[in-house]
């Protein structure tokens, strides 16, 4: 690829990471829907490289597992019973997403490129 970012992303199910992420959000006292993103080593090592405190990254992967997210919050915040069975999802399901740079220049170049489509 060129100048652009490439994932795979799989669900799955791990004591010590659930563990772990448990523990980083009560950190920073982290409540509702929440994103924490990282990485588990062949030795069973498990590094958290991203905590949001909102739906991110992980949201098109979990959705398509089979959690209601965003139905489950709307609940909450009307004051509606939360079904805490939506919001586990299905082991197994992978997402491949690719990001490109669409351009890159000089900020006296960003309205020409505009002019030919590149969106800004």
């Amino acid at each position: 690829m060129k100048a652009g970012l490439a994932a795979v992303s799989t669900t799955f199910q791990d004591a010590g990471v659930l563990d772990l992420v448990g523990r980083a959000l009560r950190a920073v006292r982290a409540e509702g829907l929440c994103c924490v993103q990282g990485f588990v080593q062949d030795d069973g090592q498990v590094t958290i490289t991203e905590l949001n405190v909102r739906i991110a990254g992980g949201f098109p992967l979990t959705e398509a597992a089979g959690a209601d997210l965003v139905g489950q919050m709307v609940n909450g915040l009307f004051g509606l019973p939360i079904d805490h069975d939506r919001l586990t999802y299905r082991t197994g399901v992978f997402l491949a997403n690719y990001v490109e740079t669409l351009a890159l220049g000089e900020t006296t170049d960003l309205k020409r490129a505009a002019m030919n489509g590149v969106p800004t």
